[in-house]
């Protein structure tokens, strides 16, 4: 026995009475990978915020990592006060597991949803060109909708858009599909609800259900629906998403199109999120994110022993620095 007060402090070791036999709880075994977690721990680059997760297209979690962190083991006997206050007023927020409970422009990586609501539709196919090439940038009435790239990528099908991202080929796809098609498909594909990953405390994404949102938002006449697609369609705009929901839709595509919720002991029961692809179409989007690897934005990454697919991504962020 030990003796404790009520803060959970010890009192004193040696009690009146005999010790009791310690009684085996249910272990659990986590999908975890000790190794990789402490390998991302050592190549964590110090004071930078952000978090990783390693995922199997199973679902499986192997690793889940968010930076800055604490040490859990201050909360044994509880926390003094000076620590509790430190660890809450710490800019960095140590406490937020960045994982599930922050939300984030996807950017760049949505223009694969973008791409597969429209292949999903039939609108395009992998070797589409858009009409208009890109020229660093594209009119929308009096307004110029900027690419990344200033001079422009020229005339590129899907795959070659994905590799180079082009922001003017996304916004002709995302006008061709227009916002009711990208709000519909991405509440579909999980965009508006929690990946369901088996931890507490996991926060919703923000995506809105229909155009309606816009009118609560703005008002009816204080929002441009052409202009709020074009946003939507680079990953932009009224969609934030935690770093797991984005894995959980990346996990349909690097599996079977089965898009089912993200665990580290067992599986939830809830059925998979299905992107309605086929067998080619999921195979060419996978071509396209090697592509990106290969030849594209993601280039410095290149391996000559492993093909590996990968999408980058800058999210513009209102209150400091870019996400990337």
């Amino acid at each position: 026995y030990i003796e404790v007060n009520a803060r959970g402090r010890l009192v004193r070791e040696e009690a009146g009475a005999t010790s009791l036999l310690p009684t085996p709880g249910k272990p659990i075994a986590t999908t975890i990978d000790l190794d990789l977690q402490r390998f991302i721990d050592s190549i964590w680059p110090p004071g930078v915020r952000g978090a990783m997760v390693a995922m199997t297209p199973a679902g499986q979690i192997r690793a889940l990592y968010s930076s800055p962190s604490y040490d859990p083991n201050d909360f044994v006997g509880g926390i003094s006060a000076r620590e509790w206050n430190a660890l809450n007023n710490d800019e960095a927020r140590p406490l937020l597991n960045r994982v599930i409970q922050a939300r984030y422009p996807p950017a760049s990586p949505f223009k694969l949803a973008i791409s597969a609501m429209a292949l999903k539709r039939g609108l395009i196919g992998l070797d589409t060109h858009m009409p208009q090439p890109c020229r660093g940038g594209m009119r929308l009435g009096n307004r110029v909708f900027r690419c990344w790239k200033k001079e422009g990528h020229g005339s590129l099908d899907l795959v070659g858009a994905v590799a180079a991202s082009c922001d003017v080929y996304f916004y002709q796809l995302g006008l061709r599909l227009g916002l009711n098609a990208i709000i519909q498909d991405g509440v579909l594909m999980g965009f508006k609800d929690k990946s369901g990953i088996d931890l507490e405390n996991e926060i919703d994404p923000i995506y809105p259900s229909s155009t309606a949102y816009f009118d609560r938002l703005y008002g009816a006449r204080n929002w441009s629906a052409p202009a709020t697609t074009l946003n939507f369609a680079i990953g932009q705009g009224e969609n934030t998403q935690t770093l797991i929901n984005m894995m959980r839709f990346y996990e349909g595509l690097a599996g079977t199109g089965n898009a089912a919720p993200p665990y580290l002991v067992r599986p939830a029961a809830a059925k998979p999120r299905q992107l309605g692809l086929s067998d080619e179409q999921l195979d060419g989007l996978r071509r396209a994110l090697i592509a990106v690897v290969e030849r594209g934005t993601a280039s410095a990454s290149r391996h000559s022993d492993l093909a590996v697919a990968g999408k980058t991504g800058t999210a513009q962020n209102p209150h400091g620095k870019d996400h990337g």
